[in-house]
């Protein structure tokens, strides 16, 4: 399954949400629902119709989640698309028909500090088991491009993978600087179980508090490639968005606008976030 320059499965499956400031309030649920656009070309197969097919897609995640306490959230996710079907991409150089395709589910824990609002510095880590049953989408994680899909000037590592079990863990840090500004690192460092193939995502997000209920700011979005090997820069997924977070009416709203900023991500992209606490 060759990837779509920006991986569908980790696409709606939160990878470009940063983590770390807003689980469910302590001894209730919380609903979230991710919604996400984007545009691109597929880089995988230099000179064929499918290197200049264009690629939209529609990705969504649903997430229900419980925090027992202020410092540990449990949650249960589903990821899913509406975009081209790239089960057969490795496979030949037509262009896939559009089709909704489901990314399993994922169970994830997120593990940050109580005192976090309190420290200049704080610190978090989300951990994600991911199940894919065979029929849905799998993570595009890299591997090896042993059969030299993308001919002559074919890349070192492709993203493509059979995987039915992967693992992410997605250290978090955040700053809190003067006048009302926030800074957050991630970076989702992902691999499959029982298969080849694995991802290093890091991402960065810095937003002014405007008032209690408005941020603003700016967040990075990345894929290097594998983990312990980074891609050249064209094959690598760069996005960065303009962002607004409010509240209204006991929901929590979060919009960004952004743009791909590599050969491998180029187009348009919206991000849509919606979470409730019951």
């Amino acid at each position: 399954m060759v990837a779509l320059g920006i991986s569908l499965w980790t696409a709606s499956a939160g990878a470009e949400e940063i983590q770390g400031t807003d689980p469910a309030s302590p001894g209730h649920w919380q609903v979230e629902q991710r919604f996400g656009y984007f545009s691109t070309f597929d880089p995988a197969a230099p000179g064929t119709a499918a290197a200049s097919a264009s690629h939209r897609a529609l990705t969504g995640e649903t997430e229900f989640s419980y925090s027992p306490t202020e410092w540990y959230e449990i949650a249960l996710t589903t990821p899913y698309a509406f975009a081209r079907d790239s089960t057969s991409r490795s496979e030949g150089t037509t262009v896939p028909n559009y089709a909704v395709q489901s990314g399993g589910f994922t169970f994830k824990q997120t593990f940050i500090q109580v005192d976090r609002e309190e420290r200049t510095v704080f610190f978090g880590l989300v951990a994600r088991a991911m199940i894919m049953p065979p029929g849905t989408m799998a993570p595009d994680f890299w591997v090896p491009n042993t059969n030299r899909i993308g001919g002559a000037k074919a890349p070192q590592f492709i993203q493509d993978s059979n995987a039915h079990f992967g693992a992410m863990f997605t250290p978090i840090v955040g700053v809190h600087l003067p006048q009302d500004f926030e800074m957050i690192f991630n970076a989702n460092v992902s691999f499959a179980v029982g298969a080849q193939g694995s991802a290093l995502e890091p991402s960065l997000r810095i937003v002014k508090r405007l008032s209690d209920t408005l941020d603003v700011g700016i967040e990075h979005f990345a894929n290097l490639g594998p983990i312990g090997q980074v891609l050249p820069l064209n094959q690598q997924t760069q996005t960065l968005y303009a962002v607004a977070d409010t509240k209204f009416k006991g929901f929590e709203f979060s919009f960004g606008v952004g743009y791909g900023l590599t050969a491998a991500s180029k187009g348009p992209a919206l991000k849509l976030t919606v979470g409730k606490d019951f």
